[in-house]
């Protein structure tokens, strides 16, 4: 049962991911605008150069999952 349940879940996820990744890259629907877009990806490479400053970038605790491709 437990497998069964598992197995589901992760094929809904491969399912979804493409979501998960437009949403991540501001792609089709989540494109918000090339400025928008651009203040997106500027605050994730603050957020990533501050991780890689203080060395944590191995241990990561994904509170909002996606893809695992971000």
């Amino acid at each position: 049962m437990t497998d069964n349940i598992l197995q589901q879940q992760i094929e809904y996820y491969r399912t979804r991911a493409n979501e998960y990744d437009e949403w991540f890259y501001r792609k089709g629907r989540s494109d918000r605008s090339p400025e928008i877009n651009q203040r997106w990806f500027n605050e994730i490479a603050a957020i990533e150069s501050t991780l890689h400053q203080i060395g944590v970038v191995d241990d990561i605790l994904e509170l909002a999952s996606g893809t695992g491709t971000s």
